[in-house]
């Protein structure tokens, strides 16, 4: 009974407690109109185009300067969201309406001006019924300077049927002031303030092109001429291609007309504001300048291997320089005569104005000789190619020698070479001297050792492969045979065919002369005395005396002729017989 009496008293409690502790809450009042700047200071070029966001959450009105600025425009912001507002500094001379895109109602509480906007800050906010509920800035800065830089693109930019976009420009230009005639001649202009001045239609510098006027002017004036100016125009060959996002014009001139003395002519392309058509200007200014120098096309090519030889790759290497721009295509030609064209094969000029191609033939080309050229420029660039093939024979019949060389009857070598002369056994006997292509008569090729037996030998015709004239047998490989029925030969490659086909060469009996044989040695037989030769010994009596000869008498004395020691001998023989007849 305690505890029931108890708990009403702690509820009581409990419910004193939680009011003493509540704290009414006041009315939430309604949202607060709310708006921003999507950048808080936004910038422009005096003479471009200007974006201005702004977000709100009610209708509105946007404030650009005021009394105090000597230009007030106020933009009525309907509903709510992003209301984008442009303004075109440039045309700012007229009314609201014709510069002013976007929002609703413009109104311009300071009268119109007389040029475009001055440069200068102004002040921007955003009004909500009458309360300010954003601030911003709007900064005009003041015209630069027009800079210009010149680039080459190749011909082939203007090759196409729809209109030359900043992207296609942009892909083939190159930036360098000699440009080859025929070529495009690229001014870029990093423009400042023209975006709404400049007309690409129209850049003669009158009213319709609101006093902006590109030439390109000859430079050098030759004696009794007139120095020459043309103005951007298409009759000129000029295209104007805008980017104004990127604040970039491109000035494309065809230089195909142009006049070209000598071996380079100089130009100077000008962007000039007209004073009595332009807003920015009182009087003509040049705002841009860039030199062009023009030269003649031209195309030289190298080409490495001429003349390819049957042992060799049939790929050749092309290389060259040219004055044409980079990305320019030109056409590689070879054709041998009364057949089509072996080779149709497009170049790329390089940013550093080289070309390079690397041409494949067949097999089947082997054998041909013809012209290699550039299509357009033959007269500066034709080789004459060589293609050669591998064909060979011989002829070496039976035959008698000495046993120091032999003949070959007939050789036939169309690159070149020498015939080799080996035994059964691959033993080298000799080799001849290099021999022209073409066919030789009677070739001698003489031993590095005598032969001293009759043998059958070997001739083979072996190809100078390092064209030395010197014979190698580690570098210089025999000639031979086609393997197949498109004549392909053995040595098409040095690669792939080391081995293949039948080597060129021939056999015949050399047996040595009757006279060069060598004798059996045989023994000395000892002489047997004959009787007249016994007879003669004893018969004579007096025994030869051998006697030194006097020596020749020096000159200039009173002695008589000497005696030479034969005839000496001789008297006392004489001598000798004499007394022997005395005595009978």
């Amino acid at each position: 009974m305690s505890y029931a009496v108890r708990a009403p008293s702690v509820l009581v409690a409990a419910l004193i407690l939680l009011a003493a502790l509540w704290v009414p809450t006041p009315a939430v009042a309604a949202d607060e109109p709310t708006a921003s700047f999507g950048e808080d200071v936004t910038t422009v070029t005096r003479g471009d185009v200007v974006e201005i966001r702004v977000q709100h959450s009610q209708p509105g009105t946007l404030h650009i300067g005021g009394d105090g600025y000597g230009y007030h425009l106020t933009v009525a912001l309907v509903g709510s969201g992003t209301t984008t507002l442009t303004i075109d500094t440039y045309n700012s001379t007229g009314a609201p309406e014709t510069y002013v895109s976007g929002g609703g109602n413009k109104t311009l509480h300071t009268g119109h001006l007389s040029e475009p906007i001055e440069p200068a800050t102004y002040m921007m906010n955003v009004t909500i019924d009458g309360v300010e509920r954003a601030i911003g800035q709007l900064d005009v800065t003041e015209r630069g300077n027009t800079s210009a830089t010149t680039n080459v693109a190749p011909a082939s930019l203007n090759d196409s049927d729809s209109s030359v976009s900043p992207g296609d420009v942009r892909g083939v230009m190159t930036e360098r002031t000699t440009v080859a005639k025929g070529d495009l001649a690229v001014v870029r202009l990093n423009e400042s303030g023209l975006e709404s001045a400049l007309n690409p239609d129209d850049v003669t510098g009158g009213a319709n092109a609101r006093g902006i006027e590109i030439t390109l002017n000859q430079l050098e004036v030759r004696p009794n001429r007139e120095q020459q100016t043309f103005l951007a125009t298409p009759e000129n060959g000029t295209t104007v291609v805008t980017d104004f996002e990127n604040d970039e014009v491109f000035v494309v001139w065809d230089t195909s007309e142009l006049p070209l003395e000598g071996d380079t002519e100089e130009y100077e392309l000008q962007v000039t504001l007209r004073g009595d058509h332009s807003d920015f200007v009182d009087e003509d200014t040049i705002t841009a300048r860039s030199r062009v120098r023009l030269v003649e096309p031209t195309v030289s090519i190298e080409v490495r291997n001429e003349t390819v030889y049957p042992w060799e790759s049939l790929r050749v290497n092309v290389t060259g320089e040219t004055t044409l721009a980079p990305n320019s295509v030109v056409e590689l030609r070879a054709r041998a005569p009364g057949q089509p064209f072996l080779k149709l094969v497009p170049m790329t000029v390089t940013a550093n104005r080289t070309v390079s191609q690397n041409l494949t033939f067949a097999p089947d080309d082997r054998g041909l000789t013809f012209p290699l050229w550039v299509r357009d420029y033959r007269d500066e660039t034709e080789h004459t190619m060589r293609i050669l093939d591998s064909e060979a024979n011989l002829r070496f019949v039976d035959q008698e020698t000495d046993g120091t060389f032999v003949t070959i009857s007939r050789v036939n070598l169309s690159v070149g070479g020498f015939v080799a002369v080996e035994t059964a056994d691959e033993e080298p006997l000799g080799t001849s001297a290099y021999l022209p292509p073409g066919t030789h008569q009677n070739v001698v090729v003489e031993f590095d050792r005598r032969q001293l037996v009759d043998a059958e030998l070997l001739a083979i015709a072996y190809a100078d492969r390092d064209r030395d004239g010197n014979f190698s047998v580690a570098v210089d490989a025999p000639y031979r045979t086609a393997t197949d029925g498109n004549g392909t030969d053995g040595n098409a490659t040095a690669d792939d065919n080391e081995t293949v086909g039948t080597i060129v060469a021939d056999d015949a009996m050399v047996r040595l002369e009757p006279g060069a044989k060598t004798p059996t040695p045989t023994a000395t037989p000892t002489a047997t005395p004959t009787e007249s030769t016994a007879e003669t010994t004893t018969e004579t009596p007096f025994p030869v005396v051998e006697r030194t000869p006097l020596e020749p008498a020096a000159a200039g004395t009173n002695t008589g002729i000497p005696f030479s020691p034969g005839l000496t001998v001789v008297a006392l023989v004489l001598t000798g017989l004499a007394a022997r007849r005395l005595r009978r």
